[in-house]
């Protein structure tokens, strides 16, 4: 019966693989309810008692953590105007700001209509919008905890916000980091520089791919 089902239910998965227009929500589908999966799984393993989201945007993973571990401190970062209006609406902590090496004054750059491609590391005049934001550094962020888990997603500015990160070092347990791949890509600099205080890549926990190649990834490093 089992090997009936099984040989069922392969013909129906590449039945709809076919099918262009079933097979595009169903891949856009399980490549969310995958990376969902996993964050969730790391989440209740990693024994974490706080969470930094860096680039919270309007709070896909701050939800997460809210839902599978509601009594860590949980504290957002965010520079886009709106999305931190939204998270406030949720109910979160936030910090209306980017991460930086230092404190400063940045220029943020949306370069398409969508919030996620903001960044401060753009200098094009090409934008669909520009903000002058506030810029802090890690280690000066509000959040109490001994084992803390730092999430950036900050379109390429990862590394300057490491830099920033002080003695933040000590009571970080965990690093969930976006980087890019490739040619002048930050993965190798990320990787060289978290080896130098003993994190090691744990998980992939998501891919962005152009072309058949990966081009981001989301990656968690531990220690």
């Amino acid at each position: 019966m089992s090997e009936r089902f099984y040989k069922f239910g392969l013909a129906g998965f590449r039945w709809l693989c076919s099918v262009e227009v079933l097979a595009r929500p169903l891949d856009l589908f399980s490549k969310v309810w995958l990376r969902h999966r996993k964050l969730r799984a790391h989440l209740r393993a990693g024994q974490f008692d706080a969470v930094v989201d860096g680039g919270a945007n309007v709070g896909e993973f701050a939800r997460i953590v809210r839902q599978v571990l509601p009594q860590t401190n949980l504290l957002c970062v965010e520079p886009h105007p709106g999305c931190a209006a939204a998270l406030r609406k949720q109910g979160f902590q936030v910090m209306e700001a980017a991460l930086w090496n230092q404190p400063d004054r940045l220029r943020l750059s949306q370069p398409t209509s969508a919030s996620t491609s903001c960044t401060v590391m753009l200098t094009s005049d090409d934008c669909e919008r520009v903000w002058e934001v506030a810029a802090v550094r890690l280690d000066s962020l509000p959040i109490a905890g001994s084992r803390v888990l730092i999430k950036l997603d900050l379109q390429g500015a990862e590394l300057k916000a490491l830099e920033g990160m002080g003695d933040l070092w000590d009571r970080c347990a965990g690093l969930l980091l976006e980087v890019s791949i490739g040619v002048n890509g930050t993965l190798e600099p990320l990787r060289e520089m978290l080896s130098r205080f003993g994190f090691y890549e744990y998980s992939t926990t998501n891919e962005l791919e152009v072309n058949g190649r990966v081009v981001e990834a989301d990656k968690l490093w531990l220690r």
